[in-house]
């Protein structure tokens, strides 16, 4: 089995006047209980940490779960997470904001990541999919030479990994608004050449493998839910009819 760390924090910018994005309600319901929830189901998951930074009661249904209130920038609340659970294994990270994600699907992802030998696992969607399921879903997708993709919102990652690239990871999450400053973190040639689509995925994974000291490793996944994450109130608009017709179960 594995740990999970669902991170529950986050602006919920605008969807919802609520303190953290994991409470933003979907059919009177936090979001953040739907991905607990399906954790709960899936016979592939140990221990389910929740990091949000206030407190909540989550219902009745969702008692066998550790929360940890914590804050802070997104890799310090990974940290934490990893943290409190003292982990020591390779742990599954997810966002809040995919409470489409199905058992099944957290499932088939960890099946898929246990055919390689890595310290991080990023799932990867091939445009087309996640339209085919939901026609309004609107995704950013990068282009490499094996085609279009968009990236999951989970990731399986050992915590060694977190802990010896902490800086890194930092350094990047505050600048990921500032592409021209992570260019220089990767390399304006190689920014360029994907920027052009001119890479392969097993460039990219050796790229970020470089950097990082790692083995990394991308995990095409045909389970769409995994992306659809709510930034905005047409997602939201999108999961909540996806729910209410049962689309998660």
């Amino acid at each position: 089995m594995v740990d999970a760390i669902v991170l529950a924090g986050g602006n919920a910018k605008g969807l919802a006047q609520v303190p953290a994005k994991g409470l933003v309600p979907v059919n009177g319901r936090p979001m953040v209980e739907y991905v607990v929830d399906t954790l709960s189901r899936c016979e592939d998951i140990g221990r389910i940490c929740v990091v949000i930074p206030v407190e909540h009661s989550f219902n009745g249904a969702l008692k066998k779960i550790d929360v940890n209130v914590a804050s802070g920038s997104l890799p310090a609340v990974a940290k934490a997470g990893l943290d409190f659970l003292e982990a020591k294994e390779p742990v599954l990270m997810l966002s809040t904001d995919i409470p489409l994600i199905t058992p099944e699907a957290v499932s088939d992802f960890l099946k898929r990541c246990s055919t390689k030998k890595a310290e991080f696992y990023y799932p990867i969607i091939r445009y087309g999919e996640s339209e085919k399921r939901f026609p309004n879903v609107k995704r950013t997708y990068a282009r490499v030479k094996e085609g279009r993709f968009t990236g999951g919102n989970i990731m399986l990652i050992d915590p060694e990994f977190i802990n010896r690239n902490f800086d890194l990871i930092e350094r990047i999450y505050e600048l990921r608004k500032q592409p021209v400053k992570i260019a220089k973190i990767l390399g304006f040639s190689f920014l360029l050449r994907f920027i052009l689509g001119m890479l392969t995925i097993g460039q990219l994974e050796g790229r970020i493998g470089q950097m990082t000291n790692a083995v990394c490793v991308a995990v095409e996944t045909p389970y769409v839910e995994i992306g659809v994450d709510v930034d905005k109130e047409s997602d939201l608009q999108l999961v909540t009819v996806a729910l209410a017709g049962g689309q998660n179960e």
